[in-house]
């Protein structure tokens, strides 16, 4: 498993926007998933690919060395999304210099943490601040920086990613020593949502934000080493508590889902929920905004508690236990079979078949435009559900007259 740096591109919405993150969550146990495994996985895979010029499917039921996890075919299909994505853009370029693939990238000369930690007269030596990038794509004048995104929680935007534009410093410092560059753009694919963003700066914005990066980093670093001064060191938000790993714990946070609810955890009841049906849409409005920290904040309790439990410690009023049992699998479908056989079991009781989707068929058909359009003729698809989004969204908004399925009876 890769290590991680304390300074790291992937933490950079958390520590730039509450430098006290980093001191408040260093002594808070590392929180593994299955979800972070399929991440992985899927990035080694996505690698593979690159790098042999392979088709995801080439590995399916195949378990790659990073961790136990199986790609299956929904990875297979989203990893080969995403790698004919880069592959067009490159393919489209007339002059590929670079085309480096999981490419490691050290940033510490650029936030110069060592003045920083001389100030205060410690012996501390900084760690080296690094992170690797999923694609750099060096072409035409301009540096691109990729990055592959398996999850379908949360959708990710490139415009202004931290984590991306410390990537592309990085790297634009490293190439443009034997190259022109001229334009830098960062890529977000998250093919698991059907989402792919991109945003571009000039070499002069990237620079500035350079700036801005030294200063945040050498406050949470400072606060890492002595501890918070005030508190405005910590600054709850959306982004910075979402993989907060002391979020659960965070009087900060707690104040202001509070403060957004106008909630006295203390004592709720019912008529605590009633109060919503009874306020105006602009306060409706403010208390939406909030929904994503709200829900940040309840994940956080929710794990925070289950690691304290899980670690001996009580929770008053609450104990765990063991939960339902998962369904029941082979633990080899080839042993299996042949204990079938030896039941003299007929065909039709030791098998099932099942018709393939619309979408496997299209897939077989590639190519044969006729028959594509015979058999599109008889798929239907539904349509998407109405979802609340900023206005800032390009979608076009849905008239108050159209006629869809009240939100509220959806999954009823």
């Amino acid at each position: 498993m890769t290590s991680h740096a304390l300074i790291s591109p992937s933490g950079a919405e958390r520590w730039f926007n509450c430098p006290a993150s980093l001191w408040f969550s260093k002594d808070e146990p590392d929180q593994s998933s299955e979800y972070a495994k399929e991440g992985t996985t899927a990035h080694a895979l996505a690698e593979y690919c690159f790098n042999f010029n392979k088709k995801a499917d080439s590995l399916l039921g195949m378990k790659t060395v990073v961790n136990d996890i199986d790609v299956d075919e929904e990875m297979a299909k989203a990893v080969q999304i995403y790698v004919d994505t880069v592959n067009g853009i490159k393919s489209s370029m007339s002059d590929v210099l670079v085309f480096d693939v999981e490419q490691k990238l050290d940033f510490s000369e650029l936030l110069d943490i060592s003045t920083n930690i001389n100030t205060m007269n410690t012996d501390y030596k900084p760690e080296k601040s690094f992170g690797t990038a999923d694609v750099v794509l060096l072409c035409d004048g301009e540096l691109q920086v990729h990055d592959l995104k398996y999850g379908k929680g949360v959708r990710v935007s490139a415009e202004n990613n931290k984590q991306l534009l410390i990537y592309a410093l990085a790297a634009y410092y490293y190439y443009s020593l034997g190259c022109e560059i001229n334009r830098i753009s960062v890529h977000i694919h998250q093919p698991r949502l059907n989402h792919y963003s991109d945003f571009t700066v000039t070499p002069a914005e990237l620079f500035e934000f350079g700036k801005q990066l030294k200063e945040k980093a050498g406050i949470a670093y400072n606060i890492y080493l002595n501890g918070p001064q005030s508190d405005t060191d910590f600054c709850a938000g959306e982004s910075q508590c979402r993989f907060c790993k002391a979020a659960g714990k965070c009087e900060t946070l707690a104040n202001q889902v509070a403060q957004a609810t106008e909630a006295d955890f203390e004592n709720l009841d019912d008529a605590f929920v009633e109060q919503v049906d009874k306020l105006a849409n602009e306060a409706l409005a403010n208390r939406f905004k909030s929904i994503g920290l709200i829900k940040s904040w309840i994940t956080a309790v929710e794990t925070k508690v289950q690691s304290e439990l899980q670690h001996g410690n009580a929770v008053p009023g609450f104990k765990l236990v063991i939960g339902r049992q998962g369904n029941r699998s082979w633990v080899s479908e080839e042993d299996a079979e042949n204990v079938l056989k030896s039941f003299r079991l007929k065909q039709d009781e030791m098998y099932t078949r099942k018709l393939i989707s619309p979408t496997q068929a299209l897939k077989v058909l590639k190519g044969s435009d006729k028959r594509i359009a015979k058999l599109e003729e008889i798929i239907t698809r539904s349509e998407g559900k109405p979802t609340v989004v900023p206005e800032s969204d390009k979608r076009p908004a849905i008239s108050p007259a159209d006629d869809f399925t009240d939100l509220t009876q959806e999954d009823n």
